[in-house]
């Protein structure tokens, strides 16, 4: 097993987690599942979220369309168009939700800025815990004198 150079940590270090939110968009989304699953997983929350949020707004204008067309048939291959955004927006969410579940046993239900501030606050209080043994509560004594 090779450990690159950036892997290597000295003097109890850890290796700092970056946790961006700016660095996704919707348009991270397209992706097909195989680049995605090599994203980093803080990455793939915040894009969970983006795409839930595309979903949603895919359903309300979906929901409109078909109102629509109970006062105007006109507006069926619209209500199509919408459906199939609805779907495939949903999949992605499934996709990306499943992902993670792979990774980590659980997907976030709800994916709050606060929720995110949160795992940001905890990956920031992590990358500051040196990795140190205290002596005074290690087993293993000094044998040497």
């Amino acid at each position: 097993m090779e450990i690159s150079p950036e892997d290597v940590q000295q003097d109890g270090a850890r290796k700092k987690v970056i946790f961006s939110v700016s660095d996704v968009s919707i348009d991270d989304a397209r992706e097909n599942t195989s680049r995605l699953i090599e994203w980093p997983t803080n990455q793939l929350i915040v894009l969970l979220r983006l795409v839930r949020q595309e979903r949603t707004t895919r359903y309300n204008s979906l929901r409109i369309i078909k109102k629509g067309i109970e006062h105007n048939g006109d507006f069926q291959k619209y209500a199509e168009i919408a459906g199939e955004d609805y779907e495939y927006w949903t999949r992605k969410a499934w996709v990306l939700e499943n992902i993670i579940r792979d990774r980590s046993g659980y997907f976030p239900e709800k994916i709050t800025d606060d929720y995110i501030c949160k795992v940001i606050a905890q990956i920031e209080k992590i990358n500051q815990k040196p990795m140190r043994i205290n002596p005074k509560n290690s087993i293993i004594s000094d044998t040497k004198g």
